[in-house]
């Protein structure tokens, strides 16, 4: 007797097809979970007392930091002609030494990973709020190489880790179109490169 006799081909047909079509989805969910894995939850905060009041650091890291972010901002913030140019995308710009306008940051990104014997060595983020009327990214917190991380006024944020990488140190001015489509480019391109700007 042939042993085939006792298999039920039926059965076997709906079991492959089950394994078939949980293949996809076994994919999705590994891909979701890797996904996650890329994200970070960060604060944002505005000031040093608000860092000392909604972050686990005291007021000396928070100084340190608040420090930090200022310099980051120096060396990698959007930098504008004139003060009209800065002024038509965010609401308070300034000029530095070298004769160019910067917007004011609006604060920093303070990952809540960080703990108390990293802080020294940890990267905070200047933020700015884009301020454009009728553009698509007004009242939007942006990094400075233009990836936005949300809506202003929130009190934390789910952000991609490359967001909290360094920044090119940016030596040109903004041009083709402005700050908006620096972020707008990003934003097509999954929050790539843009190519818009930067040193």
């Amino acid at each position: 007797m042939k042993r085939s006799r006792h298999i039920d081909l039926n059965r076997m047909r709906k079991a492959a097809g089950r394994s078939f079509f949980m293949r996809p989805l076994a994919l999705g969910v590994a891909a979701a979970l890797a996904g996650c894995a890329q994200k970070e939850e960060v604060k944002v905060v505005s000031s040093i007392e608000d860092c000392v009041s909604n972050t686990s650091l005291d007021e000396q890291q928070c100084e340190a930091a608040y420090q930090k972010a200022l310099a980051e901002a120096e060396r990698t913030g959007p930098k504008y002609p004139g003060r009209a140019q800065c002024e038509t995308e965010f609401d308070s710009c300034q000029r530095t030494g070298s004769g160019v306008w910067m917007p004011l940051m609006t604060g920093f990104m303070i990952g809540s990973m960080l703990n108390d014997r990293d802080y020294h060595s940890g990267y905070y983020n200047p933020v700015y709020r884009y301020s454009r009327p009728h553009s698509s990214y007004y009242n939007r917190i942006m990094t400075a190489d233009g990836t936005v991380i949300g809506r202003y006024g929130k009190g934390s944020y789910s952000v991609d880790r490359s967001a909290m990488k360094p920044k090119p140190t940016v030596t040109r001015t903004v041009s083709r179109g402005g700050f908006g489509s620096v972020a707008s480019a990003k934003s097509s391109w999954g929050g790539g490169r843009s190519g818009g700007w930067g040193g």
